[in-house]
């Protein structure tokens, strides 16, 4: 579990057991600072519990609130969510008019310190971005169609600037595909290139699946789906799955949502793009079931599967970026045991790239301390015998185990 997910879950679980209706900057500064046992943090905790209040009386608690959401935005790291907490921290005390205690003064002179001189970064350009998009394994037809959707956006840019009016202009898109085929990592690289064209005004990314959208209660589903709208603007807000806002029998708030975000579509399309993914044919139905829908998604870009020596060119990255080596005959068992697993009907494309190289770490270390210690060089050079052999979904006794029991 990331560290990001490991603070979401426990601050909604503290803002639940205290009946509070949403979570708020508070209950995830306490989390971490309590999780995290920090030095830094800890002359800190007992006021950050104080801050808590008192048990309130709402019987849901209904997402995280923008406080909150830039608290854990910096929790990739244990630094990064310490230095967030602590400015969270001062931020709350000039709030209140309190002096700043001799403890963050201290922490923020060692912080201080550390940080290199601030240098303003010049905003990205498009040639920046594509060249990441072109860094990216496989996707062919997909960076094609990219390129025609930026071409097209600084087309326009360049007729407003002359006083003629834009053609074609709609920044929403459509991604169909299988799971585990990039939609997620184009999306957010789409933010930032239509920031950089100037198509938006920043390059926001948020990501929201149904539950970030629908509530479960009358009257509730509009705000939540503003709510989130407002959290991607300027920038993109990408829902996967989209599909599974309405159900079959239509009788949820599904439809609300679809109906607030068709509006802000609209309203908001100088600084709002929306981007929605799932599966090519429940997508399709998705966007034929509601005519505000089909008139502002104009763009369908669809994602093909990895073929073998694409998902083994990323299963290479990933050991590169952990700095293992690969020994010889590595890469061709892994591109055999990815051709078998590609027959499955439930394929996972680059998640099963990246869940075979993480079993294949966890072979090499069951190997390396096999004699009950480990050497850096064992855990530094992957061998063909740790790559495991393919077991087919549902075949849970042929699966390698970590941990203990039987």
């Amino acid at each position: 579990m990331s560290l990001r997910k490991r603070f979401e879950d426990e601050s909604l679980a503290l803002a639940k057991l205290l009946c509070q209706p949403r979570v708020g900057g508070r209950h995830v500064a306490f989390v971490i600072a309590y999780g995290l046992k920090s030095p830094l943090l800890a002359p800190h905790v007992e006021a950050l519990k104080q801050r808590l209040g008192p048990a309130g009386y709402s019987l849901t608690t209904d997402g995280f609130d923008e406080e909150a959401e830039l608290l854990l935005s910096h929790c990739d790291t244990e630094a990064g969510a310490v230095a967030a907490v602590l400015g969270w921290i001062e931020q709350e005390g000039e709030k209140d008019g309190a002096a700043v205690p001799p403890a963050l003064q201290a922490s923020r002179a060692r912080r201080k310190a550390a940080e290199p001189a601030v240098t303003t970064l010049a905003p990205e350009t498009p040639e920046a971005v594509l060249a990441d998009l072109d860094k990216l394994v496989g996707l062919a037809p997909v960076k094609k169609q990219l390129r025609e959707v930026l071409a097209v956006v600084l087309a326009n840019a360049e007729r407003k600037r002359a006083g003629l009016p834009e053609v074609s202009s709609s920044l929403h898109l459509v991604f169909s595909g299988s799971p585990g085929t990039g939609k997620t990592t184009i999306a957010r690289i789409v933010a930032r290139m239509y920031a950089a064209c100037g198509a938006l005004k920043g390059a926001r990314f948020h990501e929201v699946h149904r539950g970030g959208l629908v509530a479960e209660y009358v009257g509730q589903t509009a705000p939540k789906t503003q709510a989130a709208i407002d959290a991607a603007r300027p920038g993109v807000l990408f829902i996967d799955e989209a599909y599974s806002l309405v159900s079959e029998s239509g009788n949820d708030y599904g439809r609300e949502a679809v109906a607030t975000l068709v509006k802000a579509m609209e309203d908001h399309r100088d600084s709002l793009a929306v981007i929605v993914a799932g599966y090519e044919e429940e997508m399709a139905e998705f966007i034929n079931m509601n005519p505000g829908l089909r008139s502002r998604f104009k763009t369908f870009i669809e994602f093909p599967d990895y073929s073998p020596p694409e998902l083994t060119h990323i299963f290479a990255t990933f050991a590169g970026e952990s700095q293992v080596q690969l020994a010889s005959g590595v890469l061709e068992r892994v591109e055999n045991v990815i051709a078998l697993a590609a027959r499955s009907d439930d394929f996972g494309n680059a998640r099963f790239a990246r869940s075979l190289w993480e079993r294949s770490f966890a072979n090499m270390a069951v190997r390396a301390h096999s004699d009950g210690k480990i050497e850096l060089r064992e855990v530094t050079e992957l061998l063909p015998t740790d790559i495991p052999d393919y077991t087919p979904p549902g075949t849970v006794e042929d699966q390698p185990r970590i941990g203990f029991g039987p």
